[in-house]
């Protein structure tokens, strides 16, 4: 090897402990950047194409830098429900616009996403979150590939509302209610809130008159008349439903119901269910369970003051969107005022089988390419994807002990890069000095 050409291998040494301090700098800058992947810069030994076997035919170094996409960062806690960071492999599908295009899929663990003006979710970088959007049920399968992904929106939610379609009312009577009285006593009185066909709120008064003995000196009756009224019906004192409530008085179901027989074909009873089916003024089938008879779970007549005890219906009235949260499964669900949820979005990770082949760009993404393999999305803690963890981001992989210790190596070789091409001057100096 010559001078020149040892000048020429410390030069690209110099070139080379270049690119590597650069990719350290890189590195050590964005330590604290979420989801950002460390650059390695690999070095590789330059040969000159034809060299005598009595030559030494290296020329010089080269390097080529690799971003180390499969090791994962170290998870961190913000408590805010729409950060998502991936406990495991694979990555979120994220597109460049809100309304996608193939051109614009990309890969990312960066997970910082917030609300835009439109209710789209979009990480700091910029890329809109991409999901599979849920029918009301929420039942879902992976999607068949990116394209089939749509920006996850949580804009403009409503709950419509859903009808009452069950309830149950019971209450102890008084059983000296039922004893010989002059006059009968007043009748007791309570009122169940329930939900129309729209949502809307409606209430049910139940009345219970007791039917007092015939006679000084009968035994109590234990039979109770109970009457439903609807707030909607245009006749507020026609019962909508009307049965006589028949109690056992003695024997091991006493204070129990012995029969209840419904009055005038206003509502029906089953027995076996214990469900007083009623029809609302709207037209609305509504079952209460009262309860069964002889059982003591429902309604009873035992000693003590008139008092309800269980009232519960289910349906919901109109609510506005409260807020949305992911589970580890990605199952994006929203949660309204009248406390109903619905799930709208499934978020699917990608896996690929080689992260490390990806190409980066701008904003901690990735492009999918050749040297990657064709990604293939899973639900979140199926096959090979990691679980989602809301509340969480992922930060960076940079270990600053490791980027310290190789920027004083780089600086070393760098140093001695420098020396070569200074004892080369020299020995070229000395040359001058012989020919003059």
């Amino acid at each position: 090897m010559s001078i020149f050409s040892a000048i020429g291998s410390a030069l690209s040494g110099l070139d080379a402990q270049s690119a590597s301090l650069s990719a350290i700098s890189n590195n050590i800058s964005n330590a604290s950047t979420v989801g950002y992947k460390q650059s390695d810069t690999d070095f590789e030994s330059l040969v000159n194409a034809a060299g005598a076997s009595n030559t030494n035919s290296t020329a010089g170094v080269t390097t080529t830098n690799t971003v180390d996409v499969a090791t994962a960062g170290q998870l961190q806690t913000t408590g805010v429900n729409t950060d998502l960071a991936i406990n495991g492999d694979g990555f979120m599908v994220v597109n460049t616009s809100a309304t996608p295009s193939s051109a614009g899929y990309l890969l990312t663990r960066a997970g910082s996403f917030r609300q835009d003006a439109n209710g789209n979710l979009v990480n700091a970088a910029g890329y809109y979150l991409q999901g599979q959007a849920l029918p009301a049920q929420g039942a879902t399968s992976v999607a068949g590939s990116l394209t089939a992904l749509t920006t996850v929106n949580v804009g403009n939610l409503t709950s419509t509302g859903s009808p009452t379609t069950a309830m149950t009312f019971t209450a102890n009577l008084s059983s000296s209610d039922t004893a010989y009285a002059a006059t009968a006593p007043a009748p007791s009185t309570s009122s169940l809130t329930y939900y129309d066909a729209l949502g809307s709120q409606q209430s049910l008064q139940f009345q219970f008159t007791p039917t007092v003995p015939a006679a000084s000196g009968d035994a109590n009756s234990n039979t109770w008349t109970m009457n439903v009224y609807d707030s909607l019906s245009s006749s507020p004192t026609t019962p909508i439903g009307s049965a006589t409530l028949t109690f056992n008085g003695t024997g091991a179901n006493a204070g129990t119901l012995a029969s209840v027989t419904p009055v005038g074909g206003a509502g029906s009873y089953d027995g076996t269910s214990g469900n007083f089916t009623i029809t609302t003024a709207n037209g609305q089938s509504l079952p209460i369970d009262i309860g069964a008879l002889n059982s003591a779970s429902g309604m009873t007549q035992f000693a003590g003051s008139y008092q309800t005890t269980q009232l519960s219906q289910n349906g919901a009235g109109f609510g506005s969107l409260q807020g949305v949260s992911i589970g580890t499964t990605g199952v994006v669900t929203a949660s309204f005022s009248n406390g109903t949820t619905r799930p709208i979005y499934q978020v699917d990770l990608a896996t690929v089988p080689n992260p490390d082949g990806l190409t980066q760009v701008s904003g901690d993404a990735f492009q999918l390419s050749n040297a990657a393999g064709t990604a293939q999305l899973a639900l979140p803690g199926q096959g090979a994807a990691g679980t989602i963890d809301a509340g969480s981001l992922e930060g960076s992989n940079v270990d600053i002990t490791t980027q310290l210790t190789n920027m004083i190596e780089t600086q070393r070789a760098y140093s001695s890069n420098a020396m070569v091409i200074q004892t080369s001057e020299q020995m070229l100096d000395t040359i001058n000095h012989l020919i003059q």
